[in-house]
């Protein structure tokens, strides 16, 4: 995209934070107002005012930095003047303070239920594997690899349960009511019956997703070549993977999964058929060396994802809408315990800087995009804010339930101090990502070259 096109999508990034800031703000005043308590001010962003307004006790303000916002109520800072007055935050019962507290991110949540609803109606993409039950590739010392499981398999029933996608797959796989299975499946157009033993841990769960088995989620087609790579100039985009040392090759995934056997010492190329255009051609690619991966790469890419759109009705469009809300109130958990244990590096985390050119571009690719990514943002927010962070809403609910144990809230030094503190990490937190969106913005500001 031009320039212009980069800049484009940073006004509707910020829109896109503005409304969702908005909505959470909009939460904790309403919620004030409802429980009577006086809001002074209602701002959406920090820095300097831009516009603003005053009805009855309240001054609305539109601020210069759109990153976030806040309602200001009264005698609700701990080291602040108060006069003990009945429309004052702190006068109000411990369950209606934590009302307003939890009412931003449950705004959040409600507006990604909507939005998602009707990300859903309008019609979203749906990964065209899902509509098949035809195994990808075989995860390497897998029980399907045991079970004499191939890549390019029909999956037809499994115990006597006839299947037709993956998605029934993984849910006759995932059920907790035993380890074995009789699978049926095509092979050259011949029915043949294995038997697969799922391994589970100790909460019954599987330790390994569909006993090793994986969709054919890309097909064997090159979506892009790293330039001074193996592959440079001898595979081109479009190309379809035909086979790799006369093993067919039935998927992206399935010939990724072969590659990971490649050793320099035993062979110096890779032997691939591939086809081009009407033509089949037959190349020797020798792979590099990547440090990063730990292995050897060709330097290919897949295709994009094949998808397909997909609409619901008014009613019909609720089961996906919170099935897809519990997925992404779970990932950031994930996440989460992923970053602890050190599998996804630190360098990955985004702040706004990044978030904002994203959300502008996925709005170019259509509403139920701009939609569904306005919900995982929202459902992000939500979830976070309701961690017992201290500066977060779930640190404030934090405080309450101590005052409820205690009988009597943390005096206001205390408070203010652990506050100190928090806000200390908070900016920590805020410059590092924003470090880690400085790197990103050479790529992304390329893409609008």
């Amino acid at each position: 995209m031009h320039h212009l096109y980069f800049a484009l999508a940073i006004i509707i990034g910020l829109i896109v934070l503005s409304v969702l800031v908005f909505v959470h703000e909009l939460g904790h005043f309403i919620a004030a107002k409802s429980c009577k308590i006086r809001v002074l001010a209602f701002a959406i962003g920090f820095g300097k005012t831009l516009v603003k307004w005053k009805r009855g006790d309240t001054e609305y303000r539109v601020n210069a930095i759109p990153f976030g916002g806040y309602v200001q109520m009264a005698g609700e800072n701990p080291s602040g003047e108060r006069s003990g007055a009945d429309d004052e935050y702190s006068s109000k019962p411990i369950w209606q303070r934590a009302i307003v507290a939890l009412a931003g991110p449950v705004a959040n949540l409600i507006f990604a239920v909507f939005t998602l609803w009707a990300a859903f109606v309008h019609g979203m993409d749906r990964p065209a594997f899902l509509d098949s039950s035809r195994v990808g590739t075989i995860q390497k010392d897998s029980p399907a690899e045991i079970a004499g499981f191939l890549a390019g398999d029909s999956i037809v029933s499994i115990n006597g349960s006839p299947i037709s996608s993956w998605e029934q797959v993984d849910a006759q796989l995932s059920q907790q009511l035993g380890s074995g299975y009789t699978i049926t499946v095509l092979r050259d157009g011949n029915p043949l019956e294995l038997s697969l033993h799922v391994e589970r841990t100790g909460a019954h769960l599987p330790k390994m997703p569909s006993g090793g088995l994986l969709p054919a989620r890309y097909p064997p087609v090159i979506g892009g070549v790293k330039p001074k790579s193996g592959a440079d100039g001898l595979l081109e985009v479009g190309d379809t993977l035909i086979d790799l040392k006369g093993v067919h090759v039935s998927s992206f995934d399935h010939f990724a999964m072969m590659m990971r056997e490649y050793d320099p010492e035993n062979e110096l190329a890779a032997s691939i058929n591939i086809k081009r255009g009407e033509n089949l051609m037959h190349v020797f690619v020798i792979p590099t060396y990547d440090s990063t991966a730990g292995r050897y790469l060709l330097g290919i890419e897949p295709a994009p994802e094949p998808m397909r759109l997909v609409r619901y009705g008014v009613t019909d469009a609720l089961g996906p809408t919170f099935a897809k809300t519990w997925e992404y109130s779970v990932m950031i958990f994930d996440v989460l315990g992923k970053l602890t244990s050190g599998k996804v590096p630190a360098s990955q985390l985004a702040g706004p800087l990044n978030i904002i050119p994203v959300s502008g571009m996925m709005a170019f690719q259509g509403l139920s995009s701009i939609l569904n990514f306005m919900a995982l943002i929202g459902i992000n927010l939500a979830v976070l804010n309701l961690l017992p962070l201290v500066i977060t809403d779930g640190g404030l609910l934090m405080f309450l339930i101590i005052e409820a144990i205690r009988g009597r809230p943390l005096s206001s030094e205390s408070q203010a101090a652990v506050n100190k503190v928090f806000i200390f990490l908070f900016l920590a937190l805020f410059l590092f990502v924003t470090f880690n969106d400085l790197q990103r913005l050479p790529e992304l500001f390329r893409w609008g070259k």
